[in-house]
């Protein structure tokens, strides 16, 4: 898959009463064409700095970031307004213009370009139909849900024909629902119109329902980062526990017993795969916990599960792992 953007080496630091603050740390990250995008991190972390590097608020301190094949330091005049309208940003507070309707905050950009007025208005209709704000458009902010505004501050970021689109925490202010609602309208618009989506959160439950690909961010600098596929296969992923939790009990077992953490490969034997495991190799098997969840797009089942070695040869364990390790990843176990 291609990528929609490289970064080479890239760093950023501020002048903060004479101190030198290290925002991002000669980063290098592909993020390939396509995908739904999550960059994760905490407060401070660098996600904020990494977005306005890539709207063009900020210029790298060092390093190099292309777009497609195009160094984004080498626009120029024009060429940085044709990128603004392929790149535009969704904000987390909607930035709307309050007096001005849905209609018109979503033609607006065409307005800047210097659309007539009937091409942009119909352009803008179109785009209020798209993401369902029909009946709205003669609106006014104040007179909409935080849902709907996020709406209209989508719809006025596609509506110069978008390539990417990136989002600033764009549901940190709404709702739980609210929230799920405009991350199934996002994943709706990637599929239609083949967009790349960039999201910036501090929440992995955002990111676990809408990216296909995920990238941590700590102090500046990427800790990791991949599909959510790969992320999820690698036993040695720390992003792929995260994305795929497994409650702990707080107790170990029962003596005798030994306990698996599983992410199986083929979701679909999950339900017959450690039954039949046990029965093969004359053993009890009971799960303790875990389930099966759909992670941008991807089904992944992840169990702890309790088998019963009592009075059984070292050889047992051994042939028990081999087992497993033919259809699942074998996160770790508790002897």
């Amino acid at each position: 898959m291609s990528s929609v953007f490289r970064l080479e080496n890239v760093s950023k630091t501020f002048s903060r009463s004479g101190d030198t603050v290290h925002a991002l740390r000669s980063i290098s990250l592909d993020i390939p064409a396509g995908s739904f995008f999550g960059i994760v991190g905490t407060s401070g972390a660098g996600k904020s700095t990494l977005l306005r590097l890539l709207n063009l608020l900020e210029k790298p301190s060092s390093g190099t970031i292309h777009f497609h094949d195009q160094p984004l330091h080498e626009l120029k005049g024009a060429a940085v307004r044709q990128y603004l309208s392929k790149v535009p940003t969704i904000f987390q507070h909607f930035n709307l213009f309050h007096a001005k309707t849905v209609l018109e905050n979503i033609a607006f950009p065409l307005e800047v370009r210097g659309i007539g007025k009937t091409a942009r208005l119909k352009k803008a209709a179109e785009l209020i139909e798209l993401v369902g704000l029909q009946g709205k458009e003669n609106a006014y902010p104040s007179q909409l849900s935080g849902g709907q505004k996020q709406r209209v501050g989508i719809a006025r970021a596609l509506v110069a024909d978008a390539e990417v689109l990136l989002c600033d925490e764009a549901t940190s202010a709404l709702d739980s629902e609210t929230t799920t609602i405009i991350l199934d309208l996002l994943l709706k618009l990637k599929q239609q119109l083949n967009l790349t989506i960039i999201l910036i959160t501090h929440s992995w439950s955002v990111v676990r329902y809408a990216a296909d690909s995920v990238t941590l961010i700590q102090d500046g600098n990427i800790i990791e980062a991949g599909s959510v596929r790969t992320l999820l296969h690698d036993a040695d992923s720390y992003l792929g526990r995260q994305l795929l939790p497994a409650p702990d009990l707080g107790r170990n077992p029962d003596d005798g017993w030994v306990r698996y953490d599983l992410i199986l490969s083929d979701v679909r034997e999950q339900s017959t795969f450690f039954s039949e495991v046990a029965r093969s190799l004359g053993i009890t098997a009971a799960m303790v916990s875990g389930g099966v969840e759909r992670l941008g797009g991807v089904d992944a089942a992840r169990f702890k599960v309790d088998f019963d070695l009592r009075g059984k040869a070292a050889s047992a364990q051994a042939a028990l792992s081999a087992a497993l390790r033919e259809k699942s990843i074998v996160l770790g176990k508790v002897a």
